[in-house]
């Protein structure tokens, strides 16, 4: 693809490749009569479109924990830079791989194209080093999203950042709109994890995870692989935190995205209830809550009212460690001053804790069609550290041999999968492509206002129902958003009939 700065245009380069007179246009200089007549003969000839964003990946060293780290950064940013687009507008995003290796870019959540998603091997061939791809397609949703590497383990090393599409009509009024971005962060090449959790490399501290504190509301235990060395909020960790400042009585959204590669948050704001009003993009019957728990790539929207001034910690407390990353929001008479004590959390959970509590605000029965039901099983071999679904593992890095039978659907299907988790550690799920219902109690009209998501977190021992119309055509990734359990296997491709 021609890069829109460079010397010749896109006419120029046809009018080359069809053997015509090249023609240059000099400011200041007349053209012959002869140029004049080929620039009129091709005038008709379609523009590039200019991109409203250029996403500049290049590796960078970042010490985000005060330690110098390698990082792959998008506009040297962490996270990277902010997408924001209006309902229906057209999205187009040009992303110039400036590293030394290859790398892709997948819109997580987005209904796009499927040659646009984003995944080496399954829907593009990665992006070059040196090479640029321009994205462009019609925006069909609104909401909160994200987008991230797929290739290797680029996303932890920082390749992320937040996507958001406003509604032309939301149903809440606020005064900010704010994405809170929470990630976990190595001082160590990440693909050194899985050799030391398998015991092939010397073990870091990175890799025995204590006991921890912090639990899953309702569980004794959440068992994690990596015992991270600190986690951030909008690339800020608790040396420097993320602060917003605002006046009392604004009503302020915050959109909650977990960008991290394996940890799950628990949040809560000091001293104020939070009004969940979106989940993974998609509007649900508003809750009011405590607290609430983000599986890893879920999104939640909450909106808070500020009640007076002061300075407020927002908690995120990483679910099976003693760590907690904050930030502040304070009013603009008072200085930002933290809480570090540990949450107690009590009162009312919400977001993956209670999946059962969250509603849409219109009926989301899937129209007539075939009904295609797939059992699966998300296990592995955990001496080994392999994972796996349906007993069949993903070709990827630390998993080479594996050979995984796509999963065979057909236009107009209505596809339901069973997942049921046979480990001891959770598994964020996460389809490309599509929206899914995910159901309480599967085919009962109980379900008949059954919540879209994108990503669902399936616990220890639990079974959970998703459903949805196959109406994307292509191959699209259906895997575990925990990139090391991926990295090692657990993944399938959901493929369309032709």
């Amino acid at each position: 693809m021609q890069p829109p700065n460079s010397t010749l245009s896109r006419r120029q380069l046809l009018q080359a490749s069809a053997g015509l007179p090249l023609v240059l246009s000099v400011p200041g200089v007349a053209q012959p009569a002869q140029a004049t007549a080929a620039n009129a003969a091709h005038a008709a000839t379609p523009a590039q479109s200019k991109p409203d964003y250029a996403l500049n990946i290049k590796r960078e060293t970042i010490a985000p924990l005060g330690v110098p780290t390698e990082a792959t950064l998008i506009n040297g940013t962490l996270p990277g830079t902010e997408i924001r687009y209006r309902e229906g507008d057209l999205f187009r995003v040009l992303v110039n791989n400036r590293l030394q290796s290859p790398t892709s870019v997948h819109w997580h959540g987005m209904i796009v194209p499927n040659y646009m998603d984003g995944v080496p091997g399954v829907t593009q061939m990665p992006i070059a080093s040196g090479d640029a791809v321009l994205f462009e397609y019609k925006l069909r949703q609104t909401g909160t999203y994200w987008y991230h590497s797929h290739y290797g383990f680029q996303e932890q090393t920082g390749l992320s950042g937040p996507l958001i599409i406003e509604a032309r009509d939301e149903s809440e009024s606020y005064d900010h709109d704010v994405v809170v971005a929470m990630s976990d962060w190595l001082n160590q090449p990440p693909e050194g994890i899985i050799p030391q959790i398998r015991g092939q490399w010397p073990a870091t501290a990175a890799v025995k995870p204590p006991p921890g504190k912090y639990t899953f509301p309702g569980d004794k235990v959440f068992n994690v692989d990596i015992n991270y060395p600190g986690y951030l909020i909008n690339g800020k960790s608790n040396n420097s935190p993320w602060s917003l400042k605002v006046r009392r009585g604004d009503r302020v959204r915050l959109r909650l995205i977990n960008s991290s590669t394996a940890t799950f948050f628990r949040v809560a704001l000091d001293g104020h209830e939070l009004r969940l009003i979106a989940a993974d993009g998609q509007d649900v019957e508003p809750l009011t809550l405590n607290n609430l728990v983000v599986g890893a790539a879920e999104r939640y929207d909450v909106v808070i009212t500020v009640k007076q001034s002061g300075s407020f910690t927002l908690h995120a407390a990483a679910l099976g460690t003693n760590q907690q990353v904050v930030g502040v929001i304070h009013t603009a008479d008072a200085a930002p001053k933290t809480n570090m004590k540990s949450p107690e959390f009590k009162g009312t959970s919400g977001g993956m804790a209670d999946y059962a509590a969250l509603r849409s605000p219109h009926p989301t029965t899937l129209p007539e069609g075939p009904l295609k039901e797939f059992k699966i099983d998300l296990g592995g071999q955990m001496m080994k550290y392999l994972w796996s679904m349906g007993g069949e593992y993903y070709p990827e890095p630390f998993a080479p041999d594996g050979k995984a039978t796509p999963l065979s659907i057909r236009y107009g299907d209505r596809v339901r999968i069973r997942l049921t988790n046979s480990t001891m550690m959770y598994h964020p799920m996460h389809l490309h492509g599509h929206f899914f219902r995910l159901l309480s109690k599967a085919g009962t009209v109980d379900d008949a206002t059954a919540p879209l998501k994108d990503t669902v977190a399936v616990g220890p021992k639990q079974e959970v129902v998703i459903e949805f119309t196959a109406d994307n055509p292509g191959n699209w990734f259906f895997h575990c958003h925990n990139l090391y359990h991926l990295a090692a296997g657990m993944a399938r491709v959901v493929r369309y009939e032709v």
